[in-house]
């Protein structure tokens, strides 16, 4: 068998492919600067991009090898060494390389393009993207992070106004106390779908937050519920619990 014969296929919806291509491309850029840990088993350097439509991960080889039926396992994975296109499914032990069609080829050609204002522009769309998706998101399972909200609001003004610049790295500086550790005193919403001006941090899902950090870069620490165990935050536990359970107030 050859990449060729491979069954499995790229096949994006129509209304959306350019900016799902669009969002591997930046990751697939981030990595090339600064390379990542795996996804699934957080502590292997991750060697593969995820190229499920929904599904943004990135994996070492040994965790893809493991196969689980989950997206973290989407057949189709980009090697981020070559930008090479592989199929983990249709044999055991040794993923095939796909090539030869012309969506293939095509998809390769978007994710080494050079960055340009209309690739701005597609960025600016896609990331909006993957903010509606993570509003619409009700797995409130996930482990979620914190998110400094000035900074916030300059991606949210990158996303929705043509010609404004992109942030820079994420500023979860500000959250910190001088040790390093989460201010407890900070204020974080308690609505998902509420506007809450006068907090200091959003409340975004780790999938979400996985893409941010690796596309924009991180001061400070990531923070998320697991720094939110000592007594000393449990009115940050109290924000959190409410926060998801607020998905539960619309029907």
């Amino acid at each position: 068998m050859n990449g060729n014969d491979c069954p499995h296929h790229l096949d994006y919806p129509e209304a959306t492919s350019a900016l799902i291509i669009e969002i591997k491309r930046i990751l697939y850029k981030s990595y090339q600067q600064n390379p990542s840990l795996c996804d699934i088993c957080q502590t292997q350097n991750a060697t593969y991009l995820n190229m499920h439509p929904g599904c943004h991960s990135e994996a070492c080889r040994t965790c893809l090898d493991n196969f689980v039926d989950d997206e973290e396992h989407y057949p189709i994975q980009l090697e981020l060494d070559t930008g090479n296109l592989y199929c983990f499914q249709c044999t055991q032990g040794q993923p095939y390389k796909i090539d030869g069609s012309s969506k293939t080829s095509a998809i390769l050609s978007s994710l080494n393009a050079p960055e340009s204002d209309q690739e701005l522009d597609l960025r600016r769309k896609a990331e909006h993207l993957l903010y509606i998706q993570e509003l619409r998101r009700e797995e409130m399972s996930l482990k979620h992070y914190f998110v400094e909200k000035q900074w916030g609001r300059l991606w949210m003004l990158f996303r929705t106004r043509e010609g404004s610049p992109l942030p820079g790295r994420v500023t979860n500086n500000k959250l910190a106390r001088s040790n390093g550790t989460l201010d407890p005193n900070i204020r974080l919403p308690m609505d998902k779908y509420r506007p809450s001006p006068e907090t200091h941090a959003d409340i975004v899902s780790v999938k979400l937050w996985r893409y941010l950090e690796k596309a924009y870069g991180v001061q400070g620490k990531a923070y998320n519920e697991d720094d939110i165990i000592a007594p000393e935050y449990a009115r940050l536990r109290v924000y959190v619990d409410d926060f998801k359970k607020s998905i539960d107030l619309y029907p």
